[in-house]
C-alpha cells in the first residue's frame, strides 16, 4: 500500500500519542500541528491525504480549518475526534463531504482517561477512507475466531426468526441487560428499514415505504437483505445490508441533525431507504456506520460497547461514519 499522509491536529500530547501509536503501526505517515492558525496552514500546504481534527478545544482555530477544508482542500479527508457529539458547531461542519465522519472519546472505555479513542475503529476507519472497501460487519470484530452470523431477511415473515436468533444469542453471551435492550431496539428498526424502505421497483422508487408497517411483505430473490451479529467480547455489532445503495447521504445528516438537537424525527416514508428512525438508533449505539455504494448496496451497521455495564455502555461516546462510494 502507497504511503498515506495523515495530519493530527490536536493540543492534547496524549491523544497525539494515541493516534499516532494506532495509524503508524497501520503503516500511515503521520505528522502533527498545534490548533495555531499559523500553524495549521503551513501543514495544509503539504498537501496531506487526510487531516484528523481534535475538534474538543480551540473552538475559533478549529471552525476555521473544518471551513478551510471544506472551501479550499476539499480533496483531503476529513477526521473529526470528539468527545461531544452534540455540540452545534459538529451539526453544521458535517454537511461537508469531506468532513462525513466522527470518532468518539470514550469516557467509559477506559478508567485512566477521558481522551482514550478505539484504536481499532480509527484504524478501520482510515482504512476505509482510503481504500474505498467498504462493506463488512467482519471489519469491526478484528479477534481471531470471532463467529458472523447471518439471517436472510425474505420479508416481513422473517423477523421472528432473526429477533429470536438474536436474542438467543444476547443470552448466551450473558449480555447486559441495558445493552441487550438497546441492540434489539436497533435491530428491530433495521430490519424493518431493509424490507420497507430499501427495495426500489423498475424505476428506481421506493417500492414498500408507503406501505402500513403492519403490512406483510414478501420481498423478491433479488430485494431480499441480509441481517448480521456478533460479539468480539468488547462490542456486539449488528449489520443490516440491502441490495439498491439507494440511502442518499443528505437524508442521513437531516436525520442525525434531529437526532442531535432532539427534534421530532418524523420518518420520511419517501426518501429511499429512510425512515432509520435516527433519532433513536444514535442515541443507542456506541458507533453507527453507513455503507453506501450507490445503485449496489446499504449497509447500516450498530456496534454496541458490551464490555463494563450500563453506565460504562452509556458513557462510551457515540461516534458516527458515513461510507460513499458513487
Amino acid at each position: 500500500m502507497e504511503s498515506r499522509q495523515i495530519l493530527v491536529v490536536t493540543a492534547s500530547r496524549s491523544l497525539k500519542r494515541h493516534i499516532t501509536r494506532a495509524l503508524a503501526s497501520a503503516s500511515f505517515d503521520v505528522h502533527h500541528a498545534p490548533p495555531e492558525i499559523p500553524s495549521v496552514g503551513q501543514a495544509l500546504e503539504l498537501r496531506p491525504d487526510m487531516c484528523i481534527v481534535d475538534i474538543d478545544e480551540h473552538q475559533e482555530e478549529v471552525a476555521w480549518l473544518l471551513d478551510t477544508l471544506r472551501e479550499k482542500y476539499p480533496q483531503v479527508i476529513g477526521l473529526l475526534v470528539s468527545q461531544d457529539h452534540e455540540m452545534p458547531f459538529l451539526r453544521e461542519k458535517l454537511e461537508a463531504k469531506n468532513l462525513g465522519n466522527l470518532i468518539a472519546k470514550h469516557g467509559g472505555v477506559a478508567a485512566t482517561t477521558s481522551e482514550i479513542i478505539d484504536e481499532s475503529e480509527l484504524i478501520v476507519t482510515c482504512q476505509k477512507l482510503f481504500l474505498r472497501d467498504i462493506f463488512g460487519l467482519d471489519k469491526y470484530m478484528r479477534t481471531w475466531g470471532i463467529k458472523i452470523h447471518e439471517v436472510e431477511i425474505e420479508g416481513t415473515a422473517s423477523k421472528p426468526c432473526v429477533m429470536e436468533r438474536l436474542e438467543q444469542f444476547l443470552d448466551q453471551i450473558d449480555c447486559y441487560g441495558a445493552v441487550k435492550g438497546a441492540v434489539l431496539l436497533v435491530a428491530d428498526e433495521l430490519f424493518m428499514n431493509a424490507v420497507f424502505n430499501a427495495p426500489r421497483d423498475a424505476f428506481g422508487r421506493p417500492k414498500y415505504a408507503t406501505w402500513a408497517r403492519d403490512r406483510e411483505v414478501v420481498l423478491e430473490p433479488h430485494e431480499r437483505a441480509t441481517f448480521r451479529f456478533a460479539c468480539d467480547g468488547r462490542h456486539v455489532g449488528i449489520s443490516a445490508k440491502d441490495q439498491f445503495g439507494g440511502l442518499e447521504r443528505d437524508v442521513i445528516l437531516r436525520y442525525l441533525k434531529q437526532s442531535f438537537t432532539g427534534g421530532s424525527a418524523d420518518v420520511e416514508e419517501k426518501a429511499g431507504g429512510a425512515g432509520l428512525g435516527l433519532h433513536m438508533i444514535f442515541n443507542s449505539i456506541t458507533q453507527l456506520v453507513f455503507n453506501v455504494e450507490v445503485g449496489v448496496a446499504t449497509e447500516v451497521l450498530a456496534l454496541f460497547y458490551a464490555r463494563s455495564g450500563s453506565l460504562a455502555f452509556k458513557s462510551s461516546g457515540r461516534s458516527l461514519n458515513i461510507f460513499y462510494v458513487e
